[in-house]
């Protein structure tokens, strides 16, 4: 049996040494790459085997003098051929699984050879055991030298596997994890970054790239990977990764994979929620509405970096129901925090005995909001009798700034809102005896901006908000308006309205799919644009002194002939089938190619046959088509149509090969044209091809393309 195995080890070195010097040439079979992926069920054995091996030659292995002695060689002999040719079988398997795709090339190289090596030694220390163990010196550098190969090769396995910080995370995370604020957080860095590091970048990163696709980065984020783009805002369910996050546990696509951490319930909302929103990588938490979905799970997850713990106790329940009005709400600033905040609404129902009222919770008021209200410099030395005032906003307010110094003994305020009043600059000085004054606004106020620079001076602690001043600002126009959107189709001649609310702008336009330039393109005027065929309307915005707009561009199709019936020789995709009669209805599909507006053809071309009761003068036939690259709808490889009498006598009239992107374009509907001499036909032949093969820079090389065609029109 122990030469059985042991020939058996050898073949199996001879091939792994073999397939290591040749592997850039080989392809693997599908039933090997199965045998490949029971690399990790079987590796185990070779490590503790060999750690056993070495422990028993080191520690309990004598020279043979006696029989028990030679029963604990025999022991020693099946250790060593046991860990000799499960290592074999192991790297072996290893090998196969390596030349699978989505590995770094860099790390698996190191761990393959390293396995091929724990695998030659292992074998070669069986071979040459009794030479070995005649010398405790050579016992000692072979048991020495396994142990250090073993641990080498499972440590490169394990970063491959688990990445590269796996084993000290737990310490990383508990000395160097440190909390942000709720008003430093943002949501990218700080809420969805966390939930890929945890949940995906395991299987994900530099040394192990399933589907090709990296999350480490934004810019990795963005490409995607094999299967596409992540994320698409314009479609329903958001894209890829939201979809897949989604899917049951039991779903082949479903990640992160079974048997992996799963999501929680709220990082599952972040993910989904902040790709809803747009999928920004710089847009702050504080930026977010307060009704933000994103907002409120981040309140609940990070500290403000104020939070702050009052000794006072809490106020009567009490007398804080009978201070509530419909015009004063009082509540707590946080669930059992004795400290209260006061808004006040309602200009016309404020009087000065409303704020009087609030002496009995005077301690408790920690934040006051009078943002609007009629209040008056005499007012403020009501104010200031609530000693733990921390916020105050009296912006818009009728105080002109003669009493400020009665705040001066409010030795907590640090936030203080005195935005569109009449504050002149004497009355500046008074701010210099807020000790703990941490933010001021002052915006939209008569203090000249010299004044605002000195009290910046004096006031070094205290960051001071002024508005924003744009003299030195080159700002972008934004792109023109189309009034009248809905007006896509049409039968007859139309105009269409562009608008554009900065006054001097100049509306430039082209009709024939080019870029309008500020000189020669036509001047947009009030008559709007007639347009009389079908064509692609580009309009930019022009003024002196600013950066001119971004193109807006529209595709408009005239509805000329409507076929009386319509024949699909090849039926679409049955997941992309249309609703109802489609195209020849007048109706565009939208940017969602999920919506049931479209047909989509990917293992089949689109071929159909329109059929005319009548027989019609046809010279232009125009396809109007979606294209999302990263989705794998590209523009067709080959466009036919065909006209004639009958559907058995027909003529080839064009055939057009439009144009392959060389990048990822953003999603965008265009229509393929087709002119030719006027024909009288009775019967349309319409061939749309889809690419059968995507070049080797998009994500799905060598995958088929999609065509998604909604409407012919016919004219």
């Amino acid at each position: 049996m122990k030469n059985i195995v042991y020939n058996i080890t050898l073949g199996i070195n001879c091939l792994l040494a073999f397939l290591v010097l040749f592997s850039e040439s080989l392809v693997i079979p599908s039933w090997l790459q199965v045998v490949g992926r029971m690399h990790p069920l079987l590796l185990h054995f070779p490590i503790v085997l060999l750690v056993i091996a070495a422990v028993w030659e080191l520690f309990l292995h004598k020279k043979t003098t006696t029989k028990e002695e030679s029963g604990k060689t025999e022991i020693g002999d099946y250790l060593l051929l046991s860990a000799a040719f499960t290592a074999a079988l192991s790297a072996l398997m290893g090998f196969f699984l390596s030349q699978e795709e989505g590995y770094n090339v860099e790390a698996i190289a190191w761990h393959k050879w390293t396995g091929v090596v724990v695998s030659l030694a292992a074998f070669g220390w069986f071979t040459f055991k009794n030479t070995i163990r005649a010398s405790a010196l050579l016992s000692r550098l072979a048991s020495g030298a396994s142990l250090v190969a073993i641990i080498m090769a499972g440590h490169q396995g394990a970063n491959i596997t688990h990445g590269e910080d796996f084993l000290t995370a737990p310490l990383q995370s508990k000395n160097e994890e440190v909390k942000v604020s709720l008003e430093d957080a943002v949501v990218f860095t700080d809420l969805v970054k966390p939930i890929l590091e945890k949940k995906c970048i395991n299987c994900h990163n530099s040394q192990k790239s399933k589907g090709e696709l990296l999350m480490e980065t934004p810019e990795q984020l963005l490409k995607g990977g094999k299967h596409g783009k992540l994320w698409n805002v314009d479609t329903a369910d958001l894209g890829l990764l939201v979809q897949r996050i989604h899917l049951p546990m039991d779903a082949k696509e479903h990640m992160p994979p079974a048997g992996k951490s799963q999501l929680t319930s709220d990082e599952i909302d972040i993910l989904h929620y902040w790709i809803k929103s747009g999928a920004d990588f710089k847009k702050k938490v504080i930026e977010l509405a307060d009704i933000d979905p994103l907002k409120i799970l981040a309140a609940s997850l990070l500290k403000t970096s104020d939070v702050e713990t009052f000794t006072f106790e809490a106020a009567n329940e009490g007398t804080i129901k009978k201070l509530n009005t419909n015009y004063r709400v009082i509540a707590p600033l946080a669930l059992g925090s004795p400290a209260l905040s006061v808004d006040f609404f309602g200009a016309s129902q404020f009087d000065n005995t409303q704020l009087k009222a609030l002496q009995a919770i005077k301690k408790q008021i920690v934040q006051l909001n009078l943002n609007k209200m009629p209040v008056k410099d005499e007012d403020l030395k009501t104010i200031a009798g609530f000693e733990n005032l921390r916020k105050l906003n009296l912006s818009f307010t009728q105080i002109t700034g003669t009493t400020l110094n009665e705040l001066k003994n409010l030795k907590y305020l640090h936030t203080l809102s005195l935005s569109g009043t009449k504050l002149k600059n004497a009355d500046l000085a008074a701010l210099k005896d807020l000790p703990a004054l941490k933010a001021l606004n002052l915006w939209n106020t008569s203090v000249a901006k010299k004044d605002i620079i000195a009290l910046k001076s004096a006031l070094s602690k205290t960051t001071i908000e002024t508005g924003f001043d744009g003299d030195t600002i080159i700002a972008q126009l934004s792109m023109p308006i189309l009034v009248n959107d809905d007006i896509q189709v049409f039968r007859e001649d139309t105009r269409i309205k562009l608008n554009h609310y900065v006054n001097g702008a100049v509306i430039r336009y082209t009709l024939d799919g080019t870029v309008p330039d500020s000189l020669t393109s036509p001047v947009y005027t009030e008559e709007g644009i007639l347009i009389n065929k079908t064509a692609v309307l580009n309009a930019k915005v022009y003024l002196d002194g600013w950066i001119s707009s971004d193109t807006l561009t529209q595709q408009f199709y005239r509805a000329g002939f409507m076929a009386d019936s319509i024949r699909l020789v090849q039926q679409p995709h049955p997941q992309y089938s249309g609703k109802g009669k489609m195209l020849f209805d007048g109706k565009l599909g939208d940017k969602n190619f999920k919506s049931g507006k479209w047909l989509g053809f990917k293992e089949s071309f689109f071929e159909g046959y329109a059929y005319f009761n009548q027989p019609i003068r046809v010279s232009k036939v125009t396809f109007s088509a979606l294209i999302d690259i990263g989705s794998y709808i590209m523009p067709p490889k080959e466009v036919q149509v065909w006209g004639g009498n009958s559907a058995s006598d027909l003529v080839l009239l064009k055939t057009i090969n439009p144009q392959q992107p060389d990048k990822i374009t953003p999603m965008s509907l265009h229509g393929f044209e087709c002119s030719f001499n006027p024909k009288q036909v009775r019967v349309l032949k319409l061939v749309g091809k889809s690419i059968q093969k995507l070049p080797n820079w998009h994500p799905g090389k060598g995958d088929k393309g999609w065509f998604f065609v909604d409407e012919v029109f016919v004219n």
